[in-house]
């Protein structure tokens, strides 16, 4: 038997048979730890884009209301601006002690005492627009405001809660 020359190779069809068939014989198809393992890619892809998505919409911009560490070790309340239970960008939160004269004190969740200072300029919200001696003691009530060196917060709105019912 003589080898082919290149010209009789060339010249010769690469297949002998019907192409169609011979293509099917040898494709393999996709197996079911394939199809598992895809999905598990699609799913942690999924999963990766939505976690960098939210970091990225989060940024700074969100309040913490995980507490920071403080100068001091103590943790910082929630909003992480104000000095004795900050809330948003400075202010606190809690049930109102007491009320002396234009002075609020408000004891927060962590159960310190943050003393809010009004002025003419504070709105007042007790369901309804209302003025420092509408607030009860007792309440619970949102202050806004810029918390000073001292840890007195110096409110620009009060917002004093709905009572719960105790049910």
């Amino acid at each position: 038997m003589t080898q082919p020359t290149p010209e009789e190779i060339v010249a010769s069809p690469a297949v002998t048979g019907d192409l169609d068939k011979e293509m099917k014989a040898v494709a393999k198809p996709v197996g079911k730890v394939t199809l598992i393992l895809g999905g598990i890619l699609v799913v942690a892809v999924a999963f990766g884009g939505g976690a960098w998505t939210h970091s990225a919409l989060a940024g700074s911009s969100t309040p913490s209301r995980t507490g920071q560490a403080r100068p001091s070790g103590q943790p910082q309340a929630p909003g992480g601006q104000g000095r004795q239970g900050g809330f948003g960008r400075g202010g606190t939160a809690g049930t109102i002690e007491r009320v002396d004269g234009s002075t609020i004190y408000v004891k927060t969740m962590q159960g310190t005492e943050v003393a809010v200072s009004t002025s003419d300029s504070t709105t007042v919200n007790v369901t309804q627009p209302g003025k420092v001696t509408d607030l009860k003691t007792g309440a619970t009530v949102l202050v806004q405001g810029q918390a000073g060196a001292d840890g007195k917060v110096a409110a620009q709105s009060i917002t004093q809660q709905p009572a719960r019912s105790g049910g």
